[in-house]
């Protein structure tokens, strides 16, 4: 596939809105649409630069050719059919038999997605036809499309300056019917330079809500402890923008602390977890039929906990209580642990504003009790042990007992690892099963029963992660880990069930901590 010659593109990291007079549409015809050639025989000035300026505003009737000068001629043809696309699109032309607009729009969006060299063919024509434009309707629609483009393609660096002024142009003229639409439009461009375009085309659904006028969809995420936090988001709202919302209801407004939190994408389906990079977009990762739930945890401890918002508490004494219960916070095994567990089950009682004066039932202080641990406590010991503690203590609030709980949690010996349980391990030397501790520095290999650390990779030394099919059908996924020096380099595999998510868990820490080279 060969481009315009005249529109090689250059490495660009920033986009700069032009000052002045300069970089309109017309001055870009002038230079790059190949009509003009043509016209430049005319006489006089003031005739060309007319004629030239009809060549950027709106026609009723379709171009025979592309735009831009192609040495290619499939693309010059593939660029003229495009066009009576956009025409039928924006209600310019009628719609082939069976055609409908959601079709329209998906075929100039794939024309795109397969041929880089006609995304600034694709943007003139665009501009071209909501320039002028007698018809309301029809301009909404080729907006748009717009709208959509900048989200997804970028133009060259040749166009961009153009482009860009256009979109200034049009968002800077309040009385007009698109200004908020072309202000949508500049964000779109920002974030596409910086995050890159989304992948995946929208699906039906959302293009129908699109033309209906519906540019946000709700979403439910669900935060630690069960808790659901409803939101809009819009066809192009990434990651960071929602961690932003979330984590400024929460009390956590310092940028620091909101880049420890991210967000997880599970499939009910499958339960396959997906961790959501903050620089992607939301609908990359939502399926069609809400097969998708979005869930936030905190991943990284490096700020210092604050408690004086109780969403914020309520958040994280969710997580770690489901990270306790579900043996992902490890206790140190002797004869303090059933102490610990005894207090730690009076203050989730306290927690439940109807339990504030009532008895511990043993079904309730099981309730209370890590399932990894209960086989190891004798119910009988841990009863007597709650019995003493709730005649000595007076009870607390529960915004008071969460906080408690979470103060206990945090002088835990492994406080700030993401605990994996494992499995299998390639190297013998460790017993298994074991357990694997993720933080911002370090992976370290924890004993089952002794919990004594018996190996330390420390991130910085981690050459490549990545993830293992099962050998067997119901055998578990796996992780290989490549660390060490290149003098020294060495290669360590893992199985366990949530590889996947521990994969990315790794990915995302390395990203945020910068300890990557």
């Amino acid at each position: 596939q060969s481009s315009a010659p005249s529109l090689t593109s250059e490495p660009d990291s920033i986009m700069l809105v032009p000052a002045g007079d300069h970089y309109t549409m017309i001055d870009f015809a002038t230079t790059y649409f190949q009509e003009v050639q043509s016209m430049q025989r005319l006489k006089g000035m003031a005739a060309e630069k007319k004629s030239i300026a009809d060549l950027v505003q709106h026609t009723k009737v379709p171009i025979q050719e592309s735009l831009l000068r192609y040495s290619d001629r499939e693309l010059s043809e593939l660029a003229a059919k495009n066009f009576k696309t956009l025409m039928r699109f924006m209600g310019d032309q009628a719609k082939l038999k069976n055609q409908n607009e959601v079709e329209c729009i998906y075929e100039i969006l794939q024309l795109c997605k397969e041929k880089e060299s006609l995304h600034d063919e694709v943007y003139c024509q665009a501009i071209k036809q909501v320039t002028h434009n007698p018809n309301q309707e029809s301009v909404l629609r080729g907006w748009l499309l717009l709208n959509l483009l900048t989200g997804y393609f970028l133009p060259s660096n040749i166009l961009m300056p153009y482009a860009t002024k256009f979109l200034q142009l049009a968002s800077s003229d309040p009385s007009s019917t698109h200004h908020e639409i072309a202000k949508i439009c500049q964000s779109n461009l920002r974030k596409n330079l910086m995050y890159g375009g989304r992948r995946h085309l929208p699906f039906p659904v959302e293009m129908e809500a699109l033309l209906k006028g519906r540019g946000a969809r709700q979403l439910v995420i669900l935060l630690p402890g069960g808790v659901e936090y409803l939101t809009r988001i819009k066809t192009f709202t990434v990651a960071k923008e929602l961690l932003q919302e979330i984590c400024e209801q929460m009390g956590a407004d310092e940028q620091e602390e909101i880049q420890e939190f991210v967000l997880f994408a599970t499939r009910s389906d499958n339960k396959v977890v997906r961790l959501i990079r903050s620089e992607e977009y939301l609908h990359d990762y939502l399926l069609e039929d809400s097969l998708v739930t979005v869930t936030l945890r905190r991943l990284i401890w490096r700020t210092p906990l604050h408690f004086e918002n109780n969403i914020y508490v309520d958040v994280h004494y969710g997580q770690m209580l489901w990270d306790y219960l579900n043996g992902r916070m490890l206790l140190s095994r002797g004869k303090e642990m059933v102490m610990q567990v005894g207090i730690l089950a009076i203050l989730q009682h306290w927690a439940k504003p109807e339990q504030q004066n009532s008895a511990l039932s043993r079904e309730e202080l099981k309730e209370y009790t890590p399932k990894t641990l209960q086989s190891y406590i004798s119910p009988q010991v841990l009863q007597s042990q709650v019995g003493t503690l709730l005649r000595t203590r007076q009870p607390l609030p529960p915004v008071d007992a969460k906080i408690q709980f979470i103060e206990h949690m945090m002088k835990l010996p492994f406080f700030g690892y993401t605990i994996y349980f494992v499995k299998r391990v390639s190297d013998h030397t460790i017993s298994v099963p074991c357990f694997f501790g993720v933080n911002k520095e370090e992976i370290i290999v924890v004993d089952d029963t002794s919990q004594v650390v018996s190996c330390v990779i420390p991130l910085k030394e981690l050459q490549k992660v990545r993830t293992l099919r099962p050998l067997s059908d119901d055998g578990l996924p796996g992780l290989e880990l490549n660390y060490g020096s290149a003098a020294s380099p060495k290669t360590m595999w893992l199985e366990l069930s949530q590889a996947k998510e521990m994969y990315h868990t790794i990915i995302v820490i390395l990203d945020k901590t910068e300890l990557h080279h």
